[in-house]
């Protein structure tokens, strides 16, 4: 059963090391099989009071095939890239 892992980005960030970053991201996940459906800025907040400033959905075949990829070597040091210049929310939502 698919799983999405969601993401939205609480502080901007250092604009270089972000866009390097995203020059690489995408091939650690299309490893595990995992696909961005939805990458965007555009976002409008119907209730709540939340305010991403950008949000990334990304499908996984399923839960086992998100946690390799999470876990990986391929991802960790992206990972703790990213996390030395921005912050951000993730979850991950299991489609029933």
């Amino acid at each position: 059963m698919a799983v999405y892992y969601i993401t939205h980005r609480a502080s901007v960030g250092d604009p270089k090391v972000m866009k390097f970053f995203s020059s690489k991201v995408n091939e650690t996940f299309e490893k595990f099989g995992g696909g961005k459906t939805v990458p965007t800025s555009e976002i409008e907040v119907v209730e709540g009071n939340w305010n991403p400033g950008r949000m990334n959905i990304i499908e996984f075949p399923d839960m086992k095939s998100l946690k390799a990829w999470y876990d990986s070597s391929d991802y960790v040091d992206l990972k703790e890239m990213r996390h030395s210049v921005m912050s951000s929310n993730a979850i991950v939502v299991k489609k029933i």
